[in-house]
């Protein structure tokens, strides 16, 4: 290390900013490991747990997700082993694999989200309610048609048209972003 000091996360409020913000990206790269959402929050609290416990050892200005994903990986190993032979886990190399390919495309998230939220701002104002409803309310296809009064295949065809016209728009966003 030579002369040079290291910068350790010493504001308790800004690694704090930073184990929030990642919450759901932790939790999504296990759930990934793992195929299960109850185990997934379990692991993610152990997971927090020992990021609060290490948060001394964190360099400020170094790549966090990296760290708290590797810090995850570990949880999920350990829940693996707890589990011993259940037919329900993956293999290791399954694990592994999955969690690289997390990894990598981890890099890509917050450019995603960001181009998927300006996406939905530009659908149409009917579609964008529907999409709204369905995915972040979690209405079923039947509600939403009582509700407009249209047919249950029509707000399918709706939905559909949706996200294939969000899925158009993220990708020349991300192809303009990328050139």
């Amino acid at each position: 290390m030579g002369n040079e000091a290291l910068h350790l996360v010493s504001d308790t409020e800004d690694y704090a900013e930073l184990m929030a913000a990642h919450q759901a990206r932790l939790e999504s790269f296990i759930r990934a490991l793992t195929g299960n959402a109850d185990a997934a929050r379990d692991i993610l609290q152990e997971t927090n747990v020992i990021l609060l416990r290490k948060a001394r050892e964190f360099e400020s200005g170094t790549n966090f997700t990296a760290w708290a994903f590797r810090i995850a990986r570990f949880e999920v190993m350990t829940w693996r082993k707890k589990l011993g032979r259940s037919r329900l886990t993956f293999n290791d190399d399954l694990v592994d694999s999955v969690a690289e390919t997390a990894e990598r495309l981890d890099d890509t998230y917050l450019n995603r989200v960001e181009a998927l939220r300006e996406c939905l701002g530009k659908l149409p104002d009917r579609q964008r309610d529907v999409v709204r409803r369905r995915y972040l309310e979690e209405w079923s296809v039947a509600d939403l048609a009582r509700e407009t009064g249209d047919k249950a295949n029509a707000i399918s065809q709706l939905l559909f048209r949706a996200r294939q016209n969000l899925l158009r728009c993220v990708e020349n966003t991300l192809r303009r972003q990328a050139d």
